[in-house]
């Protein structure tokens, strides 16, 4: 009777049934959100060698600028009439704002300056532009 287990004695195997459903959660979770964590419409952006690194602030104004030239700030559509007064009244709401271009990589490089005199007329004196690396993994500012 020395080999027989008892019904109180414990067992040594680990149940890892928990952690697999853990794990199956956050999964689920981190590949729900993702896709939502990009800002500004999605556009397919040029590709440049070695974009600089600058780090998302909170005082940044995103502009997209999508394959039909239409601008977007944040996730709002403004029409080309109604930008260089949207963006004068961001302008005096808070001047220290850093603008940002996000432009279709199909667009020509004067409908992105097209924008770019806009919002100097609306008092932005500054304007950065998103870019990828040719893999695609990482973006980056100009």
């Amino acid at each position: 009777m020395a080999g027989s287990v008892s019904a109180g004695d414990v067992k040594a195997e680990i149940n890892v049934t928990p952690l697999v459903d853990v794990c199956l959660v956050l999964l689920i979770i981190f590949m729900v959100i993702t896709p939502m964590l990009q800002k500004g419409r999605p556009v397919q952006l040029p590709v440049t060698s070695s974009p600089d690194k600058k780090p998302d602030e909170e005082g940044q104004l995103l502009i997209s600028i999508d394959l039909n030239s239409g601008i977007w700030l944040e996730q709002k559509q403004i029409p080309k009439e109604m930008f260089i007064s949207t963006m004068a009244e961001e302008f005096q709401r808070s001047s220290s704002k850093q603008v940002i271009i996000k432009g279709d990589r199909r667009l020509t490089f004067g409908d992105i300056k097209e924008v770019m005199v806009m919002l100097n007329k609306a008092g932005f004196e500054s304007v950065g532009l998103i870019t990828e690396r040719p893999q695609g993994a990482a973006v980056g500012l100009m």
